[in-house]
């Protein structure tokens, strides 16, 4: 039961029953948002309601939270707007910022009537964490709460159109004559492939920075089910692609997925998140924040982020040179199989050639990222690379919110020398070895013609 009383008691009036939240099912807490009347949340036996045209109607809330547990209390925290529930045997869960559910209340279907709406962000915070005292990798039966991810969260509704039914033709009798007709088919709606199609499959969130610049993407796959939705963007801008012997895959790398993991941590700031779905764009800002609990000053943080920033700089330095190098890997691997395809004697010369421009190519990829170790499992490089400084540094210069030491200098200047090395080095192949290469093959006839001896019929 649930009972509302508008003049002291005099009169109530029944707010739930059965055929809202089933048979038998008890009422034991309910909670009015202070903010919006109309937005209630009732516990029940069975799980927890939420309503928002003031009990006329409730749904059972799902997300993220068990079905059928008891729900013994309900708060509504004034300062985060998050709604704490207390249950019977499933310990305290809490649902994050309530607000897109207070315009929901108070804007009606409206507030998710277009393709795509963002609500309002709340408050990120550039929080410090680490690790608790314990295990320090965990295993079954160990239990750890769920936190929610950090970063800034993102809610937006979406609502993808219903696709149109190709009508069928039929045939219809011509008055005049007598005789049937066809009618001509309804058009058919443009499918993925077709040039200038809306697509729905995916969205996109672009966040600008207050220069107006464009500092991360990210892309996710659009939710199968309209509706209320989340995501998360960790702070950061997009990262630069690290060095590496093989192909990226399509994707990987620099930005995406969860906001370019890698990348350098904003300063505190308010930036807009723009967020893009099925043609149509809806944005909102977001004010980010130092960890409150910190009580360094916001100089710090800019030093430190001046430092990561030239560090990404010696990123993408390095990676462009594996970029060129695994390019150049791919042309001698094409003339060595063409050459073995070819089974011509008189090319030995040239595959010797061939076959030591791989063996250097190699070589230089060693000296970036060190010796390639094909062990599985979780392993031990005794020997860093001379990348691994710029990593080094990264963990130095990233992870402190305390003045900028002599040490977080020194490994800054590592990273530099080390980067100034693989320049060297690199520049070196490409002005000697390469181009003596280069002018060796360019000389050697391999035409992808076969000759062909004349058929004979006997």
């Amino acid at each position: 039961y649930l009972f509302r009383t508008r003049d002291f008691g005099k009169t109530w009036e029944s707010l739930v029953s059965s055929a809202q939240v089933g048979e038998s099912n008890y009422t034991l807490a309910v909670a009015q948002d202070p903010e919006e009347p109309k937005l209630l949340f009732l516990g029940a036996e069975n799980g927890l309601f939420v309503s928002i045209d003031e009990g006329r109607n409730w749904t059972k809330w799902t997300n993220d939270f068990p079905a059928g547990v008891p729900v013994m209390d309900l708060v509504i925290h004034p300062r985060e707007h998050d709604l704490v529930i207390g249950t019977f045997g499933r310990a305290i869960w809490v649902l994050d910022d309530i607000r897109p559910l207070r315009e929901l209340a108070k804007s009606g279907e409206s507030a998710m009537a277009g393709v795509v709406k963002v609500f309002p962000a709340p408050d990120a915070f550039l929080a410090s964490v680490q690790q608790p005292s314990g295990p320090r990798f965990e295993a079954d039966a160990i239990f750890n709460g769920q936190n929610r991810p950090l970063g800034a969260r993102i809610t937006y509704a979406m609502n993808k159109p219903e696709e149109k039914k190709e009508e069928k033709v039929t045939a219809k009798p011509d008055t005049k004559s007598g005789k049937k007709t066809a009618e001509a088919p309804a058009a058919k709606p443009e499918s993925k492939g077709d040039k200038g199609a809306v697509k729905y499959d995916s969205v996109k969130l672009e966040i600008v920075n207050g220069k107006g610049e464009v500092i991360n993407t990210i892309r996710q796959k659009a939710p199968e089910d309209n509706g209320m939705q989340r995501m998360t963007w960790n702070l950061t801008e997009k990262s630069e692609r690290q060095p590496s012997r093989e192909k990226p895959r399509e994707g990987q790398g620099g930005g995406g997925g969860f906001g370019g993991f890698g990348g350098t941590q904003v300063l505190p700031g308010t930036y807009k998140l723009r967020l893009s779905y099925g043609g149509q764009k809806d944005s909102t800002m977001v004010s980010v924040k130092a960890d409150p609990r910190s009580d360094a000053p916001v100089s710090i943080l800019e030093e430190r982020f001046a430092m990561t920033k030239g560090l990404q700089k010696l990123t993408k330095v390095t990676s462009l040179a594996t970029e060129r190098l695994r390019e150049s890997k791919e042309v001698v691997e094409d003339f060595e199989k063409r050459i073995k395809d070819s089974k011509r004697k008189d090319l030995k010369e040239a595959s010797d050639k061939t076959k030591a421009m791989k063996d250097t190519i190699n070589l230089v990829f060693d000296y970036i990222l060190g010796k390639e170790d094909k062990r599985q499992g979780i392993v031990r490089s005794p020997d860093p690379s001379r990348y691994s400084y710029v990593q080094t540094a990264q963990q130095y210069v990233g992870r402190s919110r305390n003045l900028v030491s002599e040490t977080d200098h020194r490994v800054m200047k590592h990273a530099e020398d080390k980067i100034a090395e693989i320049v060297s080095r690199v520049n070196a192949f490409y002005e000697t070895a390469w181009p003596a290469y280069k002018a060796a093959m360019e000389k050697v006839e391999l035409s992808p013609f076969k000759a062909y001896e004349p058929l004979k019929q006997n």
